[in-house]
């Protein structure tokens, strides 16, 4: 469950920045090249693609002043569906674009107990 949280953290980032209310620009991401995820891009903008069924790499760093030293796990994560993203938008076909929040969900929760640490996420497709 802690190796889901890597990539959901760096998702969120992506997500949470300042979601744009305009309309997905369409044709300007059409002409833009798909760049498979943990593939080197050959160009400065370009459009990250997440295969389904594909499992690619996310780390999960934690840090602070409370923590004796940060600390980063790392994993797989496979997604049941295609995903790609660029900028504020995303999309399961590559074609139809909407803003990440109406076709993402992300659900963060967690605490301390005496059995330990505990962070989870959940991801959905709305």
């Amino acid at each position: 469950m802690i190796r889901s949280i890597a990539f959901v953290t760096a998702l969120v980032v992506l997500l949470a920045g300042c979601a744009s209310l305009r309309p997905a620009p369409v044709e300007e991401i059409a002409r833009l090249p798909v760049v498979r995820v943990g593939a080197t891009p050959g160009a400065a903008e370009y459009v990250v693609f997440y295969p389904a069924g594909h499992p690619f790499p996310a780390t999960l760093e934690v840090g602070g002043s409370l923590l004796a030293a940060p600390q980063k796990v790392s994993t797989a994560i496979t997604f049941t569906r295609d995903l790609y993203l660029y900028k504020y938008w995303a999309s399961h076909d590559g074609k139809h674009w909407r803003n990440s929040h109406e076709l993402l969900g992300v659900a963060f929760s967690g605490g301390f107990d005496v059995a330990g640490g505990h962070a989870n996420v959940q991801l959905d497709a709305r």
